[in-house]
């Protein structure tokens, strides 16, 4: 009897099923998710020695806190989109590292972009408002005089002021600007370091103005104030630049109008927007560029993170987008459907309606159009994702295929 010859199984040319594909794709990700996980863990152990070795955490608790907030969003990815925020009308929305934080009535919750609950505030604050930073934001009270300085997941400082709060910045590096009545001035400036120590104070009198809009530069070492001042019954912005270093502010403009929006689009270029045209200044002095509303009212700004700008115009009934890229050369200019707000990002922007949301390009060419039931409030958009915020909800935003 011979004996039977033992071999490898043959290779079944039948196709797998949808349910063992499904089951493959699965098993793929978890052995994908678990490399990542164990590759960030090295990397943040490894920068978190070296940290300890070079004293840097040992003179600051809070960034050792931020590391770990990011070792904890990268190590434990949420579940998802939808998720319930737990915020019924958005007041505020700004993108953070990896998360995200949204201010609305009921408190506010810090989310991480996969879809992790990761804080939560009810500060009980009658005028809260939000600064945001990188890895960190502040949280005040516009009617009153305590602010807290946040991580992603937890309170780094509680502060409680002399005077009440009018404004706040927060720097990436986690320095932070507050601007607070003064008995004996129109407005006193206040910046702290990432430990809360402050660094400078300026006592800012009424031909100073007061400042309405603040931001630091993207190293978080200058500072770019613009404050409203009365002269001849016309209201002015001085716009200035504080070196945190020297401590001495320099006058860089003195412009009619009230600021909208102010920022940095490079280390060297600061744009601010004022409610009859928007300016880029070098950071050393002087107009760079300038694009003038003629005439119609601005409705919406806004700036992505490589500079590029979308403004919402209106004259009547009518609505106008203009796209700008970084130095304020005109992209697109033309008449576009009722909305409430403009979102940019990259080569797009979108309208949001009481509606709806329409996607166009930088030739103004409508990518697609989706009707919602409940009215969109926000959207934070990016090369990777569309978040939609709606009535308590977050979605991803799924693009209609043509």
């Amino acid at each position: 009897m011979r004996k039977r010859q033992r071999g490898p199984r043959p290779v079944s040319d039948e196709p797998l099923s949808a349910g063992r594909v499904e089951y493959l794709e699965q098993a793929r990700e978890r052995v994908r998710n678990r490399r990542i996980r164990r590759t960030a863990l090295i990397v943040v152990a490894l920068t978190l020695v070296v940290l300890f070795t070079t004293g840097i955490v040992g003179s600051s608790v809070a960034m050792a806190k931020d590391w770990a907030d990011t070792a904890r969003i990268l190590l434990f990815p949420g579940t998802g989109w939808p998720q319930q925020t737990g915020v019924m009308e958005v007041k505020q929305l700004a993108a953070m590292n990896s998360s995200f934080v949204e201010l609305g009535e009921e408190g506010c919750v810090v989310w991480s972009r996969t879809g992790t609950r990761l804080n939560s505030i009810q500060s009980g604050y009658a005028r809260p408002a939000l600064a945001v930073g990188k890895n960190r934001f502040v949280l005040y009270n516009r009617s009153g005089n305590e602010l807290r300085v946040e991580s992603r997941t937890q309170n780094l400082y509680t502060k409680q002021l002399e005077n009440s709060i009018f404004l706040c910045a927060m720097a990436d590096n986690g320095n932070l600007a507050v601007v607070t009545e003064d008995v004996s001035a129109m407005a006193e400036l206040l910046i702290y370091n990432s430990n809360m120590e402050q660094v400078l104070s300026w006592s800012m009198s009424s031909n100073d103005g007061t400042p309405l809009r603040m931001a630091f530069s993207p190293d978080g070492r200058k500072l770019a104030a613009a404050a409203v001042t009365a002269s001849g019954g016309q209201m002015m912005t001085n716009l200035y630049l504080v070196n945190l270093a020297s401590g001495d502010p320099v006058s860089l403009a003195n412009q009619s109008g009230v600021p909208q929006w102010l920022g940095w689009t490079s280390a060297s270029t600061i744009l601010a927007v004022y409610d009859s045209r928007a300016v880029l200044y070098n950071a050393g002095g002087g107009e760079r560029a300038a694009y003038e509303f003629a005439g119609n009212t601005l409705k919406d700004i806004s700036v992505d993170a490589a500079g590029n700008v979308a403004l919402l115009l209106g004259s009547g009934q009518l609505h106008q987008a203009v796209l700008l890229d970084k130095s304020l050369n005109v992209q697109f200019s033309g008449t576009v459907s009722s909305a409430n707000s403009i979102v940019r990002a990259g080569s797009l922007f979108y309208l949001l309606s009481d509606s709806g949301v329409e996607c166009y390009n930088t030739s103004g060419e409508q990518q697609w159009s989706q009707t919602l039931a409940a009215k969109p409030q926000a959207l934070l958009a990016d090369t990777k994702e569309l978040l939609l915020f709606s009535g308590n909800t977050a979605q991803a935003l799924e693009v209609p295929q043509k």
